[in-house]
């Protein structure tokens, strides 16, 4: 199985931390933010990639094969409609699958979830649509900023930043079968061209299911500054060994 990472937006409430350096190549740990990402699924078993660029994409690509894509397998695509919603990256992502995958994991760029939690969307029988959320709402870092979700019986029944009644929060890793990617396609043909878009017309046909982070594991969106601060001040809660990725700065 492989991972898509979606690296193509330009982070803009981070801005002020990162002087246009795509935020997923802030320092972190000895490596980035990226390397840690790369890192903890490494941990988790997938070592195979494909990276959604965009905005400041020369920079990621260069970085990658600086550090021989940080030992991975590594396919690059590049998001010319980065300024548009993060569906179109995840859409774009789909049409480089191979005849033969009929499912992949998918990551934000700026999330960072531990390797036990990223073995447990891999370990989940296969053939359904899965998003990876966290019911311990006290404990989530920025809650007015989150995805979030309602999960009934297993199964994700609403989601959105606006829900006013939530019980879990999206962690930003998600288990895609290219019904996903057919129903993105849909979507984007409307003009709506969010992931959450496409989530939404596979829960309206009963085919979006939560899997709950491990009660041991730790995630968080690298959105602010303040984000930022707080995962810089707790390396090993997020990343396999506790030094933010590999030796590549």
């Amino acid at each position: 199985m492989r991972a898509i990472i979606t690296a193509a937006g330009r982070g803009s409430r981070l801005a002020s931390s990162s002087d246009d350096t795509p935020k997923t190549l802030l320092p972190f740990g000895t490596g980035t933010i990226l390397s840690g990402i790369m890192r903890n699924f490494a941990a988790a078993g997938i070592s195979e990639f494909i990276v959604v660029v965009g905005f400041q994409g020369e920079a990621i690509v260069e970085y990658l094969n600086s550090h021989a894509n940080l030992g991975h397998a590594v396919t690059v695509l590049t998001n010319p409609e980065w300024r548009r919603g993060n569906g179109i990256s995840v859409h774009l992502a789909g049409t480089a699958l191979a005849t033969d995958e009929e499912e992949v994991l998918l990551s934000m760029a700026d999330h960072l979830v531990a390797p036990d939690a990223l073995r447990a969307m891999i370990d989940a029988p296969p053939g359904r649509n899965r998003l990876l959320v966290d019911p311990r709402i006290e404990l989530v870092h920025d809650i007015e900023d989150a995805t979030k979700v309602w999960v009934d019986a297993g199964r994700i029944t609403r989601i959105g930043k606006e829900l006013a009644r939530f019980n879990a929060v999206d962690c930003g890793v998600f288990r895609l079968t290219r019904r996903y990617f057919e129903a993105m396609g849909r979507q984007i043909a409307r003009g709506r061209d969010s992931i959450t878009e496409g989530v939404r017309e596979l829960i309206a046909a009963d085919d979006f299911e939560a899997v709950p982070i491990p009660s041991s594991s730790q995630w968080i969106d690298i959105d602010t500054p303040a984000a930022y601060e707080h995962a810089m001040a707790n390396l090993a809660s997020y990343v396999r060994d506790g030094r933010g990725g590999d030796t590549a700065g």
